[in-house]
């Protein structure tokens, strides 16, 4: 969105290139990555300044991030090159998946990786830590076997744990009722000692919902139960995430009708975002569609009072009786009190990717925007002829409460810059990992990529 809000939207995105705060001067002034490169040598104490960058090279892409408790960032890529390193060494093969640990300031621990025999590529969808520091993923490969470090596993979604120096714990393969499924989130759920997994499934045109989640146990990863999410109609999740007291918030989107447990939604549109919240036994508490939005949530985030939805949509939704049109298409950053209220929202940008709640009330989103659009406060700084988003990163900070703009900042590259996995320490720490290509400076120098390669950083609060 290009510098308009709505009375009652917060919206925030990012991960990127090219790190400043948003731009003092004429608010429509492009620059270069040169002109740029003084004022990114940032200070320490600069809100959402640089901690520490590291880049990954020739031919891979950055997956997933997720925190542990003592502020380490565990991160995962898929490779296509012999010569990928994380840090301790080139990765096994020249197709496979890798995983990589780094201390709060960044230092390598260790890394891994899991080669395949064939040429398509893996991914792991999700990954999270628990309270010990051990580490669970969960995603799909295709290949006719995959060892993740124990005994091979089918072609197919698998899920795994690590320990906290990256011993191999336990892998399974992830099949509902012989189908294949589709990864599309995992939290750790320490009241229960369980992992519990959301996913799409394959399912016969008559069946009601390929939406499911799942519940395995954290110690050895043995099934407990599975759940459909829709007594009609077929949602499509994107994001999961557990509050304190183990109930679950689902984002996604449905197209025609469907019924997720509270009664019948109906879209005449491709697709229409919608959040629900679930007891931990997936009972039905209560569940919204954003009618009149053509698009899907992407990301959430759950409190013990708030529930936070982050997602791309064109048209236009109410909130709280507002209309809150998109302008092409826009991000959407929602609220809701716990029992489903309305609270407060924000649009702008482009795309939101991910979404996250620190242990100070502060929401952190990110995504992408178009030269020209805002993330909040000032319109945020662009490459010189430059018209696109796929190559402009933000991420933005916002008060929980009244959805207040703190701060936001904009990242950019000369070819492609992609936010694709976030996580927020509790300090309110943003780590991130995504794509570049080209020259990009992400707060400390210059970088030049060759070809497509990842970017892991850590922005302070």
């Amino acid at each position: 969105m290009r510098h308009a809000w709505g009375f009652w939207v917060a919206v925030c995105l990012g991960v990127g290139c090219g790190a400043v705060e948003e731009a003092p001067g004429p608010a429509d002034t492009p620059v270069s990555l040169e002109e740029r490169a003084a004022p990114l040598q940032e200070t320490w104490a600069a809100p959402g300044a640089t901690r520490w960058v590291r880049t990954v090279r020739d031919s891979v892409t950055g997956l997933t991030i997720a925190v542990d408790r003592r502020d380490n960032a565990f991160v995962s890529v898929s490779y296509e090159s012999s010569e990928v390193d994380l840090g301790g060494g080139a990765l096994p093969g020249r197709v496979g998946i890798g995983l990589a640990k780094y201390a709060p300031d960044g230092r390598h621990l260790w890394s891994r990786g899991f080669p395949m025999s064939g040429d398509i590529v893996p991914f792991v969808r999700s990954m999270a830590a628990d309270s010990a520091g051990n580490l669970y993923i969960v995603g799909e490969h295709f290949d006719t076997a995959l060892s993740l470090g124990g005994a091979p596993l089918p072609a197919g979604a698998f899920v795994a744990k690590y320990a906290p120096d990256g011993r191999h714990l336990w892998s399974r393969t992830w099949v509902h009722a012989g189908l294949s499924v589709n990864p599309a989130g995992l939290v750790v759920d320490e009241l229960s000692g369980q992992v519990v997994l959301a996913g799409n499934v394959d399912v016969p045109d008559d069946a009601p919902s390929g939406a499911i989640i799942a519940r395995m146990r954290m110690a050895d990863g043995a099934g407990s139960f599975v759940r459909g999410l829709a007594f009609s109609g077929r949602p499509v999740v994107a994001g999961l995430a557990l509050d304190p007291s183990g109930n679950l918030a689902v984002v996604g989107n449905y197209s025609g009708t469907v019924d997720l447990g509270g009664g019948p939604f109906s879209t005449p549109l491709f697709t229409t975002p919608f959040v629900a919240r679930y007891s931990p036994e997936v009972r039905h508490l209560w569940s919204r569609s954003l009618d009149g939005a053509d698009g899907s949530a992407t990301g959430v985030a759950a409190t013990g009072t708030r529930i936070v939805v982050v997602g791309t949509y064109s048209g236009a939704f109410r909130f709280r009786g507002r209309s809150q049109p998109a302008d092409e298409q826009d991000a959407f950053l929602a609220t809701y009190e716990a029992t489903g209220e309305e609270r407060w929202v924000h649009h702008f940008a482009s795309s939101a990717a991910a979404v996250g709640v620190d242990n100070q009330n502060r929401v952190v989103v990110v995504g992408q925007y178009r030269p020209g659009d805002s993330a909040g406060g000032a319109r945020l700084p662009f490459l010189a002829a430059d018209e696109f988003e796929s190559n402009h990163v933000f991420v933005a900070k916002f008060d929980r409460s009244s959805g207040a703009h703190t701060w936001s900042r904009g990242l950019f590259a000369d070819l492609v810059l992609r936010a694709r996995g976030f996580a927020l320490t509790r300090g309110g720490e943003s780590s991130l990992i995504g794509n570049f290509e080209s020259q990009a400076d992400f707060g400390t120098g210059p970088v030049t990529a060759r070809t497509d390669s990842a970017v892991i950083l850590r922005l302070g609060p």
